[in-house]
């Protein structure tokens, strides 16, 4: 259940982070034993740009072959829902500042990164004040980031190679001729891979949960494997397809849980390359779901190591997810089926009326939840009233709900007249009518409800099992009574 407090979606919670970061970072910044590489009274040391941190509202990166991404702060509009302790929801608009671009949604902690390199980018020293050959220094065809400022003015920086010692790289300013060099990890920052510029949050709230699934269809291999919805929530799961059945939530939880919290590992690759080098030309596994009220669709490729390759509806690239949240790909219908027959509560029922081995039980019952002095025990007429044989009544009872099946057979055509026969009759009247007919090879029963086959299959041995076996609980209950 959700717990009684705010949930800020995607765009707040990441503003929040990138100041708290960028402060942590400023007090990190003179004991980090990278920056110590810079020292404030090195003679040599030359600032790379003169703006300060919040001045900077527009960041452009060209990378090779004129290759370019722009990036803007922008006032976005964000949603504050706040859940009660009676559970309304109210949902308030605010602005909040956030890097945007018009070709994805960006990864704020990324270009936080850029933002921080730039403004603390302070060189080591100078190498070339009058270069020749900028090809020496990977400086004649250079990446580049420029800042802009409110006022519009810009400030470029040029990143080259790495030195020979890899803790440096060749840098320059963009309207300046000296090559100087920068310590690693700054330049990195300035630098960073294009694939990691776009946010790793694959849905349109970062507050989502198992909670807001409502829908979910699985394929594997091209084949579907079951198509379920949320009956009742918060966790009354129904199968439609390839059969009505009810869920097994335990292991339906899973894949639920799986699903909603499921976020990209690292972006790998555009839709324009060739998906079958990640196993997305013919997935192994398809999921379309509906997760706060929006539809989604997950495809899931070959595996790499820890991760799987996936693309989803609406992204324009490969990801990687964590093999830890894709832990239920082999899940079979078996596994997310509730083998049990039919399972009412006795709290809800009327009668029970049994017909099995040549004999008809009329169970009828009035009992309440706590158990209750004044509860009706009724069986074939007779009301009892001992506390040991109402116990051994509702052995009885649970005797006939735990029957389950213990295959699946979907493609069966159940013939002949049923063996057992149980009618169950609500407190609001409501009849349900279970019969297991036999099974042509001798092996059990095909078990029907309201004269429709559930797809589930039962040893005969189903019926005598250990102390909740049906048959050994009507044992105990004539034998009770009888004492």
């Amino acid at each position: 259940m959700k717990r009684w407090r705010n949930v800020i979606i995607l765009g707040l919670v990441l503003s929040v982070l990138v100041v708290a970061y960028f402060l942590l970072r400023g007090r990190e910044a003179a004991s980090d034993p990278e920056s110590s590489a810079v020292p404030e009274e090195n003679p040599e040391a030359v600032k790379m740009i003169d703006f300060e941190r919040e001045d900077i509202v527009k960041v452009v990166l060209k990378y090779d072959h004129d290759d370019e991404v722009v990036l803007e702060m922008t006032d976005k509009d964000v949603e504050f829902r706040t859940i009660e302790s009676d559970g309304t929801e109210t949902v308030t608009i605010n602005k909040v500042k956030m890097w945007d671009s018009d070709a994805f949604p960006p990864d704020q902690t990324v270009i936080g990164d850029i933002v921080y390199g730039g403004t603390y980018a302070k060189t080591n020293r100078l190498i070339d004040a009058d270069p020749q050959d900028l090809s020496i220094y990977g400086l004649d065809k250079p990446y580049s980031v420029t800042f802009f400022n409110e006022a519009g003015e810009s400030r470029t920086i040029e990143v080259g190679n790495a030195t020979p010692t890899g803790d440096h790289y060749y840098v320059k300013k963009g309207d300046g001729k000296e090559v100087y060099t920068l310590v690693r990890y700054l330049a990195e920052y300035l630098k960073p891979d294009r694939y990691s510029l776009v946010s790793k949050f694959l849905y349109h709230r970062s507050d989502l949960s198992v909670d807001d699934m409502t829908e979910l269809t699985f394929y594997r291999d091209g084949e579907l494997v079951f198509s379920a919805y949320l009956k009742k929530p918060p966790v009354d799961w129904f199968i439609t397809e390839p059969l009505e059945i009810s869920v097994n939530l335990q292991n339906m939880d899973r894949i639920l849980r799986g699903l909603s919290g499921i976020k990209a590992a690292k972006i790998v690759d555009d839709l324009s390359s060739d998906l079958k080098q990640y196993g997305l030309d013919e997935p192994r596994c398809v999921f379309k779901y509906t997760l706060g009220g929006q539809p989604y669709e997950l495809k899931v490729g070959s595996r790499d190591g820890a991760e799987y390759y996936a693309i989803m509806e609406g992204k324009d690239f490969v990801f990687t997810v964590s093999s830890e949240n894709l832990n239920y790909l082999d899940t079979s219908l078996k596994d997310v089926a509730q083998m049990m027959v039919f399972t009412p509560s006795i709290f809800d029922m009327s009668k029970l009326v049994i017909e099995l081995d040549g004999r008809t039980d009329v169970l009828e019952m009035d009992i309440s939840q706590p158990f209750s002095e004044n509860d009706v025990y009724v069986i074939n007429g007779t009301k009892i009233e001992d506390k040991d044989d109402q116990s051994l009544f509702r052995k009885y009872y649970q005797g006939a709900i735990a029957i389950s099946g213990d295959r699946l057979d979907l493609d069966a055509r159940p013939e002949g007249e049923p063996e057992v026969r149980l009618t169950y009759i609500s407190r609001a009247g409501e009849v349900t009518v279970v019969e297991l007919v036999p099974t042509s090879d001798g092996y059990g029963y095909y078990a029907m409800k309201n004269g429709k086959y559930t797809g589930l299959v039962l040893g005969k041995r189903e019926l005598d099992k250990g102390d909740m076996g049906i048959r050994k609980a009507y044992q105990d209950l004539m034998e009770g009574l009888s004492d």
